[in-house]
Parts: structure tokens; sequence; C-alpha cells
């Protein structure tokens, strides 16, 4: 069979096309229709000559097979230390076999690829530390994810998000016209408690521009209304733009590479129209490489950068602890045992490890704050990334995957975790819910409101009786 109905190898660009799609419920015809569709061969050897440059065919070659990577890798430890899980095994009987057969490969084949690219591998990154020719595993799976797209063997549930960000330059069905309506509504609500609390939208030259998840209006406006308070204690001059306000890629997850260029340029395009000084981007891990570590480059900026100077919301955080914009109250820091999720795109792919810490030294009593093990830049994923969290036909593997994390957690004796990323905040929420460990979660804006020092003229006047 060339093409279904519903699995394909056209993008979703239309509305219509993407409604249709989901109407599959759970993507029943969608995988009946994959076993049948037919593997464009020539297609496949003509991507592999035009894109699998001497970097990624060196790495092949060159690996070793040595086997340090392995314990490196979070599924090859939850599923038993299955030799099948060790990395550099996975990479060699996908894309390196794809390689060595210039694309003359079969259905079969490519669903196996399928699962391997994203339920074997979150594209975390971390083996690439442990390898001794300096190999990137999750790049190469990025790679392999974008290869198995466009012959139609991607997810049902990312084949949608791709679809959404095309339609609606967003993760979810949030248009422009929702996105202001929500910043409107969320400024209401803010009025008795805050007074004089806005939400600017499309202000020219304000210092920051802020950029969301668009889970936040689809599903946690409250998250839009904690940023707006906090920026309005810090007196920070800042706005959103009405269109481009989406940070996130789940493109980027399905390895439909022009729909990441059409998302970044999006967001790129609300930065030269408004003229910020910066952008910050909420707490959100894959968004930031998104949008500031991928994306200048998938949008054709030869300088490697986005148009303006861009911070993760942690970056904002710890600065403006520092400056004092923000002053916590002493009485109110955290004074129970907590940890941190350090979110493998921020931190292992951006190096802000030291900047989340600075903020606990903050906001956390001393004594109490309390590192997973491994931590920082060797922390282990959540067990949700690249796209993991939301696949249902992986979802038993998903669920498995969240052992290293829990077993982190525990060892910790942290009652509290922080996970300034919302894929890590999936999960760990999940976690909780599969295995009952008895943990809270928090993104870092409601535990700053709470402890926070607000300035006498930003307080409600009492009335006078």
């Amino acid at each position: 069979m060339p093409e279904g109905k519903y699995c394909n190898t056209t993008p979703i660009g239309t509305e219509e096309a993407l409604k249709e799609l989901l109407s599959d419920s759970r993507g029943t015809q969608y995988y009946e229709e994959m076993e049948q569709l037919d593997v464009d061969t020539d297609k496949l050897a003509a991507a592999l000559k035009n894109t699998c440059k001497s970097r990624t065919r060196t790495w092949l070659s060159m690996c070793a097979r040595c086997g340090l990577c392995a314990d490196s890798c979070f599924l090859y430890r939850v599923n038993d230390c299955d030799p099948t899980q060790v990395p550099s095994y996975k990479i060699q009987t996908t894309l390196g076999e794809m390689v060595r057969k210039n694309g003359k490969v079969d259905n079969e084949f490519m669903r196996h690829c399928m699962e391997v690219a994203w339920a074997q591998c979150t594209c975390c990154n971390r083996c690439g530390q442990f390898c001794p020719h300096g190999i990137d595993m999750g790049v190469m799976f990025s790679y392999l994810r974008g290869l198995l797209y466009a012959q139609g063997f991607v997810p049902w549930e990312l084949k949608i998000g791709a679809g959404m960000h095309r339609v609606y330059r967003a993760q979810m069905d949030v248009t422009n016209e929702d996105w202001v309506e929500t910043c409107e509504w969320m400024a209401e609500e803010q009025e008795e408690e805050w007074p004089g609390l806005t939400i600017p939208v499309d202000k020219e030259g304000a210092d920051i521009m802020y950029t969301c998840n668009a889970r936040e209006p689809k599903h946690y406006p409250e998250d839009i209304a904690e940023a707006a308070i906090l920026f309005h204690i810090a007196g920070e001059n800042w706005t959103v733009p009405s269109e481009g306000w989406e940070q996130t890629s789940l493109a980027m997850f399905a390895g439909d590479w022009e729909a990441c260029t059409m998302q970044v340029k999006s967001v790129y395009s609300a930065m030269e129209r408004l003229r910020p000084r910066r952008m910050v981007g909420t707490e959100c891990g894959h968004a930031h490489r998104a949008t500031v570590v991928e994306g200048p480059y998938w949008a054709g900026r030869p300088d490697g950068k986005p148009p303006v100077e861009c911070l993760h919301y942690v970056e904002w955080v710890a600065e403006a602890l520092r400056t004092g914009k923000l002053k916590i109250d002493p009485a109110k820091r955290i004074k129970e045992p907590v940890t941190l999720q350090d979110s493998c795109n921020y931190v292992r792919n951006n190096g802000l490890a030291m900047v989340t810490r600075e903020i606990m030294s903050y906001i956390v009593e001393p004594g109490y704050f309390i590192e997973m093990t491994p931590n920082k830049e060797y922390n282990y994923c959540c067990g949700g990334g690249g796209g993991f969290n939301g696949i249902g036909r992986f979802r038993p593997q998903r669920n498995k995957a969240l052992r290293t994390k829990r077993d982190q957690i525990l060892a910790t004796g942290a009652k509290l975790v922080i996970a300034p990323c919302h894929n890590c905040w999936d999960a760990i929420r999940d976690l909780e819910e599969e295995y009952e460990i008895g943990i809270r979660w928090s993104f870092l804006k409601p535990l700053l409101i709470s402890m926070v020092e607000v300035p006498e003229h930003l307080k409600p006047k009492e009335e006078e009786e």
C-alpha cells in the first residue's frame, strides 16, 4: 500500500487534515495502515546521500562497540541490562543498517526503527558524555527520526503534534486569538490581589519578551498569571507577542524539520517585530533547546544565534534574585528535604546546572537541599523526554523507564521535587501516579510567589470603613 488514509508521507498542513487524523481514536487505523506502508527506497537513498554527511558516517564507522555507553543509558539499566538496549547497538542496528544498505530496507525494518527511535531513546545525549570517541548518539537518533518521519513511520501523536505546529504554530490547537484572550483573562483575574498588574501584548521595545508552552494557555493558564505576578513584583518592563508566543517544538520530537523551521521563525519574527532587549522563555527544557540551541540553524541564521539574547526562565529567576529584583522572605524558605530535577535540554545541552543551584541557595534553608545521584549534566533523563511522555503506544515502556527517576528521588529522601521543565514535571507527576512514592512536584513560579517579599506599594490598599 503506497499511502494510507491516515498513515502516509504527507505532512499535516490544514485544520481539516488535523481533525481527520485526530478522529482516528488512539491511532488504531493509523498503525494498521503503517503495517502496509511502502518504503520509498529511492527517496530514502537520496535522503541519505544528501543529508548523511561525513560526521555521521564517521561516527558510525569509528564506533568500537566497546560498550562504555551501556551503563550511561537509563533505558538499558531499567531493562535488565538487555544488550539490545546498549546505545551503540541501537544506533548501529537502525541508522547504521540503513546506511549500510543504502536505504534498501523494508516495512518491518522501518517499524522496528520507529520503536527504537521513540521507545528506546529519548535523545537525552547522556551516552555521548561517556563515549571515548566523542560519538553523539542523541544527534544520530534525531537524524534517524527525521528519516523515519519523511517515510511516514512516526508515532501517531507526534504526527499530530507536528501538524499542530504547521497549522497553529503551537503544539496544541490554541490560536493567537485564544492566546491573547487568555492573557486578558488572567490579568483580569489578578486585579483584586495585584493592583496595577497587566499582561502587556505587543509592546515594542520592552526589556523582556516572554514566550511560553502552549500547554499553559490550554491547560495551565495560572502559569501565565504566575509569570505576570513575578514580573510585576520585579518591576520588569515586559510584553508577550500576539503571534510567535509559543516556544516549544513537538516537531523536533517528530523529526519534522520543516515544521521546526516554521515554528522557530514565528518566534524570531516576533522578536524582530517587537524589538525586545531579551527574550525569556518559560520553564520548559525542549522549548529552550528548540528556540535557542537548535533554532538558529533551522532558521538559517549565519551567526548561530537568535535575533535577540534569549534566557531560560531559570536564568531570569537567578538574575532577579541576585540583583534584588526578587527578595525572598527568610521565614518562608523551604524547610523540608527537597531535590531538583536537572532537565537534559537546558542543563546537559546548555550548561545551566549551576544557575539552578544558585536559585536553590536563595529559596531553600541550608541543609535541606539534597542532590540526586548522579546530578547536574550527569543526571538521568526524567524518563519521559524526547516525546516519550505523549506516545500512548509506548506508554508501558515509558512507565518502566520512570523507575530510574523514582529510585533517584527515593534515595534523596525528599518529598518535594522542583522541576523547572514541562516534560520533567509531567514525568514526575506520572511517576507518582504510577508508583505512589508519596512526593510532591512543582515548577519554580508558585514556590517563588509563596515566599517572595512584596513591596508595600504593590499590595492592595485596605478599604476604609
